[in-house]
């Protein structure tokens, strides 16, 4: 069949084509009205030691970010991330839907425990926000 007599078709099969990659493709996560992320599930995954399943990377979009010991405003502040560096989402072993959720304060607002893109713990939270931390969507 040549293509070139047949403009409409061939043009009927580059858009389904381009739709079956943008299928493929998966979707960044959404957050909330209030910009926060209640789910740490995203694209792009990191490294994981052995016995831990593999979490979503996430950018830090602040200039400074404070990674706190417990899922609470008032938690001591562990360590501080700068504006770009990656992190993971810890969910430990994985295993269950469950450890996709994002712990929440009383208040409500959701909080991602973080390691390293390359799986070492940092053993603290960070606030589940888009002013302070978004999907990696890669280079």
């Amino acid at each position: 069949m040549n293509l070139i007599r047949y403009p409409i078709l061939s043009v009927t099969l580059a858009f389904t084509g381009v739709m079956a990659v943008l299928a493929q493709s998966p979707s960044l996560p959404q957050p909330d009205r209030n910009g926060n992320y209640f789910r740490n599930e995203a694209p792009l995954k990191g490294t994981a030691p052995e016995l831990l399943m593999q979490g979503s990377l996430w950018q830090v979009v602040t200039s400074r970010l404070n990674c706190r010991s417990d899922f609470e405003m008032n938690s001591a502040v562990v360590r501080q991330f700068n504006h770009g560096e990656l992190l993971q989402a810890d969910v430990g072993r994985g295993g269950s839907d469950e450890v996709l959720l994002n712990p929440k304060d009383k208040n409500g607002h959701p909080w991602m425990r973080v390691r390293s893109a390359r799986g070492r713990d940092y053993q603290c939270y960070v606030r589940a926000n888009r002013l302070y931390i978004q999907p990696y969507r890669g280079k």
